[in-house]
């Protein structure tokens, strides 16, 4: 990696470091769509005072799961970091939000000592507070808390929430911004495809700045790219997934005092 390149990594990696440790409580619900039949996914168009800054997709992620969480700390909504999109020109930001689904091993039942309400089928949570069905996913069996609420209940009821309402505008809706041509936000670790010397390459975004991206190809090289020819998106950074799957791991781990090798094992029933 050049000096510059590394210079440009660094300076992201510690923006990131330090917003990656905080919310953002300018953060305002103005519209929102229900995109499945289940009611467990929806597209949401938050918007965002511009004097505190543009928000990362981190950041977005991590205001997702402060805002949206139980009084027990369990994370009620998760977010896609692959599908962010900036307009600028509305100070808002759109994404697709989804309510976990919140899996143990079946024989929690009897570590717990989970009680019956429906044969077999249904049980009581240790607070008597939540209930877990038994469900089936091929060989594997499982309980599975039942969210009362859907996604279309959860984002209504939080929005009343004054700590949401700072400042969204009734004007600024997704059929709106439709209109207009969303920009991509990147993040150190993305992996792109971009344009360069005329031919559509792959790669990983090494630093930001001044308008570009530094990109590193497959073939080892780095590039530095404009960032109108980054064309899209392949994957978030995984970094950026990181702290959602801790979130997790702290509800878990407060709520049922697993240890780290149960915690690696739970989260991977999350979905």
């Amino acid at each position: 990696m050049s000096d510059v390149s590394a210079r440009l990594a660094d300076k992201l990696s510690k923006k990131l470091a330090r917003s990656n440790t905080q919310y953002r409580s300018d953060f305002a619900l103005a519209d929102f769509e229900v995109l499945d039949r289940d009611k467990k996914t929806a597209r949401v168009l938050i918007q965002y005072d511009s004097r505190c800054g543009q928000p990362s997709k981190e950041v977005i992620a991590e205001s997702v799961l402060n805002l949206y969480k139980s009084a027990d700390g369990r994370p009620r909504l998760l977010m896609d970091l692959n599908s962010v999109q900036w307009f600028p020109r509305h100070e808002a930001v759109a994404c697709v939000v989804r309510v976990p689904v919140i899996r143990r091993p079946f024989e929690d039942i009897k570590r717990f000592e989970l009680k019956a309400v429906v044969g077999g089928t249904m049980y009581l949570g240790e607070n008597m507070n939540d209930t877990w069905a038994v469900a089936k996913s091929g060989k594997d069996v499982y309980i599975e808390r039942v969210e009362e609420d859907d996604i279309d209940a959860i984002l209504r009821e939080r929005s009343k929430a004054k700590s949401f309402q700072s400042h969204a505008s009734a004007t600024v809706t997704l059929s709106r911004v439709a209109a207009s041509v969303p920009e991509c936000l990147y993040s150190l670790g993305d992996k792109v495809k971009c344009v360069v010397e005329g031919k559509i390459r792959k790669g990983e975004i090494l630093g930001l700045a001044g308008g570009g991206a530094q990109v590193g190809l497959s073939d080892g090289s780095q590039v530095l790219v404009q960032t109108d020819k980054i064309i899209g998106l392949i994957q978030a950074a995984q970094e950026g997934e990181s702290f959602q799957v801790s979130k997790l791991k702290d509800y878990y781990r407060k709520a049922y005092g697993y240890g780290e090798a149960e915690l690696n094992k739970l989260v991977q029933y999350v979905k």
